[in-house]
C-alpha cells in the first residue's frame, strides 16, 4: 500500500449508510428523509477517528441534485466526510460504471484506499475487482 498519498475508507450512502425505507432511490428531493443505518455510522466515525486513517470518502449513486441535501444530511448524522463524489446530473448509467470511473478520476490518483463499505452487489464486485477490501454491509441483489 503506498504510504506518500492519504489514505482512505470509501463509504456508499443509500442501503449503506443510509436506509431509505419507502422512498424511491430515484427520488432526490426526499434524501433528508432517510434513516442512518446505525452500525455502518459508527463504523464511519470510528473508522475516521482512527490514527492511520486521514479521509473518510463518500461515494453515491445520488446526482449533483442532491448534493446539499446530501451534505446536510451526513452533517445533521454526524456522519464524518472529507469528500463527497457523486454521478453527474443526468448520467443514467449503472452505479457499478460510475463508481468506477469517480474512482479511477478522483480517488486511485490521490488516496490510498484501505477498504470500502457498500451494499451493492455489483459494486462490491467492480470494488473487489480493483483489489480494494469491501465490507457488503447488505443483500444488494438488484
Amino acid at each position: 500500500m503506498p504510504t506518500d498519498r492519504p489514505r482512505a475508507w470509501i463509504f456508499d450512502v443509500d442501503g449503506t449508510l443510509a436506509l431509505i425505507g419507502d422512498r424511491s432511490p430515484y427520488d432526490m428531493r426526499n434524501v433528508s428523509i432517510d434513516t442512518p443505518n446505525h452500525p455502518v455510522v459508527v463504523a464511519a466515525q470510528a473508522f475516521a477517528a482512527h490514527p492511520d486513517v486521514d479521509a473518510l470518502i463518500v461515494v453515491s449513486g445520488r446526482d449533483e441534485t442532491a448534493r446539499r441535501a446530501t451534505e446536510a444530511w451526513l452533517t445533521f448524522n454526524e456522519i464524518p466526510f472529507d469528500r463527497l463524489l457523486l454521478r453527474r446530473t443526468g448520467d443514467q448509467r449503472a452505479d457499478n460504471i460510475v463508481k468506477a470511473e469517480i474512482y479511477d478520476a478522483h480517488i486511485e490518483p490521490h488516496f490510498t484506499v484501505i477498504g470500502v463499505v457498500d451494499d451493492r452487489r455489483s459494486v462490491v464486485e467492480m470494488w473487489r475487482s480493483r483489489g480494494l477490501v469491501c465490507f457488503q454491509v447488505a443483500d444488494g441483489d438488484f
